[in-house]
């Protein structure tokens, strides 16, 4: 048997990183942050608990590393340039591909709103999600202000607010939610 390769411990340590952050957000989401161990995600993950402190320091840098993780793959699958000038035609374009990713993507985005929305974890990753998001309100902030709309940066933050609330909305019954009506009349009034 051959010696492995960087490349092969490399993806190892990619693996057993994705198995930890899945199997933690899997227990997180199911039980509450605060009555989820160490042990019982390693045990769940498949890794001893002394290699899961490899990969995290503590319970709290790993939630913080899923939530932070998670808003920058929707950035990333959002496939948009907030350091760009925002028009009417680029706003309508980021409405629909965040209402495509939800759609494509729900069972993990159910887990994900899960588990960011209890209070222990708020407490913990506020200042890293508003790192994240702030390109994205900058840029709706920008948009609004140069359409002469009063308090753009209020605006900015209803938005943002809008399409969390039709996130979590849509996950409690998404075969009866009116999806694209609701896209619709966001597209309508906001942009």
């Amino acid at each position: 048997m051959s010696p492995k390769t960087k490349a092969q411990y490399k993806q190892i340590r990619h693996d057993r990183k994705a198995a930890i952050e899945d199997a933690a957000m899997q227990l997180f989401a199911e039980n509450g942050f605060s009555r989820v161990s160490i042990s019982r995600i390693a045990q769940k993950a498949g890794v001893s608990k002394g290699l899961l402190y490899n990969y995290f320091t503590n319970k709290e840098a790993l939630v913080k590393d899923i939530v932070v993780k998670g808003f920058r793959q929707m950035l990333d699958k959002l496939d948009f340039n907030f350091n760009k000038e925002i028009t009417r035609e680029r706003f309508i374009e980021l409405i629909n591909k965040n209402f495509d990713l939800l759609q494509k993507e729900i069972s993990y985005w159910n887990l994900y709103i899960s588990v960011i929305t209890q209070p222990a974890v708020i407490a913990l990753v506020k200042e890293e999600i508003f790192d994240v998001i702030t390109p994205f309100l900058t840029a709706l902030t920008k948009y609004y202000a140069q359409n002469n709309v009063k308090n753009p940066e209020v605006h900015s933050l209803l938005v943002g607010a809008i399409l969390d609330g039709v996130t979590i909305d849509y996950m409690l019954g998404p075969e009866e939610y009116p999806l694209e009506a609701i896209k619709n009349l966001i597209i309508e009034k906001f942009i």
